[in-house]
């Protein structure tokens, strides 16, 4: 199995905050499983890809959600590791038969949660409610009375709700009021908002500090007289720069310090980064992270293929923009001074920035298949994508 694709989706609780990841596998680079005993199989990747990527890794100190198949139920000697953080996903098109409550109940009394994934009530699953401590409804899948009712449905049962496929704002509101415990889907990476909202001050401040990077030939004195505006902003840059990342003989003790000290090209990089914590206030921090993730895994893959990595970082990085301050992204880029090609990278995935992009962002949504068609190398997605993970929850440490 030297081909892996791992992803990660984030599930959010009410508050906003990072609960649990789906984990997201295939043991080929082909969303078709390959083998004879299909079961098997997906129990194989399971496994190898814990020990391959370490949960560590992959979710940190949350809960890991994995989909379980049947033959994993019935079968003792597949009993994944970690169960004090894993959560076992039951498939829809398991039936709760003797043989599966059973399954279900040795795996419980091992210390492992159970969700039942995609459910459906009927009172075949009595049994099995009774075991499971989360159940996922598809919101997306679903009519708006089918959800309504489902929900009525599992009220005797004490278990927590699961919305996932959530797609919209509106969903998600929708999801909010009939008080869904925990959220995932798309929308959390990428809403789909209309609305040019009001910008605070301190984001106008970081805009404009966009635009002076975007001019090749930017001058330090401008970023200075920019940033020292905002304090915390001023604040986060030093802290940034005094870390042990420079290895510093002394402390730098002003903005034009700094910025020198990052210097050149560099400083493009590093200051959207800074810069990017500030858009991200009042935001999920999962969006901030998926947002670094993106922009590492972008500048791996472009590097590797001798591409303008430090382009292709920035352009990871902004693609998560409009989510970040609330606003379209074709009226973001109308107020940023980039070049067209970052442009049409950003709006329409053109050019082989946009393409880079575009397979990122499908890896991130375990669209292999897609993958599969554009002929990308899947050991090294596989592997830009861990190294992308650990660089982004590290750096995210430092910066906030």
């Amino acid at each position: 199995m030297d081909n892996i694709f791992v992803a990660r989706q984030p599930i959010y609780n009410k508050s906003n905050q990072i609960f649990g990841y789906e984990l997201l596998y295939r043991a080929s680079d082909s969303d078709v499983a390959e083998f004879s005993d299909g079961d098997l199989a997906s129990s194989e990747v399971i496994l190898n890809s814990f020990v391959n990527v370490g949960i560590d890794n992959l979710v940190g100190s949350a809960e890991a959600f994995i989909n379980i198949t049947e033959e994993f139920v019935l079968n003792e000697s597949l009993t994944p590791m970690f169960e004090n953080q894993t959560v076992l996903e039951v498939l829809e098109h398991i039936k709760p038969t003797k043989e599966i409550i059973i399954g279900v109940k040795r795996l419980k009394d091992q210390g492992y949660k159970i969700a039942l994934d995609d459910f459906e009530y009927s009172p075949e699953y009595d049994e099995l409610l009774l075991l499971a401590d989360y159940v996922k409804l598809d919101v997306m899948q679903l009519t708006t009375p089918e959800v309504v009712q489902q929900i009525k449905y599992l009220e005797p049962f004490d278990i927590k709700l699961v919305a996932e496929k959530v797609e919209t704002p509106e969903m998600f509101a929708f999801c909010k009021k009939l008080d869904f415990d925990y959220f995932q889907g798309f929308y959390f990476c990428k809403p789909q908002l209309v609305k040019r909202k009001y910008i605070p001050a301190n984001k106008l401040v970081v805009l404009d500090i966009f635009k002076k990077l975007g001019n090749p030939e930017f001058d330090f004195d401008e970023i200075e007289k920019t940033i020292v505006q905002d304090a915390v902003l001023t604040f986060k840059l030093l802290r940034y720069v005094n870390s042990a990342t420079f290895a510093l003989r002394k402390e730098i003790e002003s903005i034009r310090e700094a910025l020198v000290l990052i210097g050149g090209d560099a400083i493009k990089k590093w200051v959207t980064l800074i810069l990017m914590t500030q858009l991200a206030e009042g935001k999920p921090q999962t969006l901030l992270v998926t947002a670094l993730v993106r922009a590492r895994m972008c500048e791996l893959v472009a590097g590797a293929s001798g591409k303008n990595n430090e382009q292709m970082f920035i352009i990871g990085l902004l693609s998560l923009l409009d989510a970040l301050m609330d606003m379209k992204m074709i009226d973001l880029l109308d107020d940023l001074s980039l070049s067209a090609s970052i442009k049409y990278a950003l709006l329409d995935y053109e050019g082989e920035n946009g393409e880079t992009l575009m397979n990122v962002i499908l890896y991130e949504q375990g669209k292999w298949n897609e993958l599969v068609k554009h002929g990308v190398d899947a050991q090294h997605y596989f592997s830009c994508y861990v190294d992308a993970v650990k660089w982004a929850d590290s750096t995210i440490e430092s910066l906030l």
